[in-house]
């Protein structure tokens, strides 16, 4: 798969363990949420395999998303994992949530500040542009847990279109070209 050393100059941080078998790795940072996982199944029927991950995205109310030039074919899915075809081979890549990443940081900055001060009245309106794009919100948007979490399902399965979801996606574009030039 992928070593310690090439997840951890496309992260741009340490990986400090990796998890899972050698078809199936979670590579984690001592940054919270600074983590990726990446898969490798051989599928008898690799194009079947694509095609349930495509109406699975659908399902949860995504629009698969093509991604050229990246082995037989590619796309991201729903909470914009990528899933890439090479061969019998189907690698899915789970990017970092670069979202919740600056929402934690922006969050420490306000409780970190002096209560009431200026310094903690711009970090907590830094806080709330953070959140402002949060998909997780939706599931706060009235109903009971069911339709909230139903709600949530369908936000982050959606494409966000912003700064921190392109920052995921390229850094799963960087993993599965690495895998797919060693397959």
């Amino acid at each position: 798969m992928l070593t310690r050393e090439e997840v951890t100059a496309i992260l741009g941080a340490p990986v400090t363990s990796m998890d899972g078998a050698a078809t199936d790795i979670q590579y984690k940072t001592d940054t919270l949420s600074l983590e990726t996982s990446v898969g490798i199944e051989t599928q008898e029927d690799s194009d079947q395999a694509m095609a349930g991950a495509r109406k699975a995205t659908a399902m949860l109310g995504g629009t698969p998303e093509e991604v050229p030039n990246l082995g037989d074919e590619a796309f991201f899915g729903a909470m914009s994992v990528l899933y890439v075809r090479k061969g019998d081979n189907i690698i899915t890549i789970t990017p970092p949530n670069f979202q919740q990443i600056a929402a934690m940081a922006a969050y420490n900055k306000v409780t970190a500040a002096p209560s009431g001060s200026e310094e903690q009245k711009k970090a907590l309106h830094d806080f709330e542009r953070v959140e402002k794009d949060d998909p997780l919100k939706a599931g706060l948007s009235g109903g009971d847990a069911a339709q909230g979490a139903l709600a949530t399902v369908a936000a982050v399965s959606r494409k966000q279109g912003t700064p921190d979801e392109e920052h995921g996606r390229a850094v799963a574009v960087a993993l599965a070209s690495k895998v797919v030039s060693k397959l």
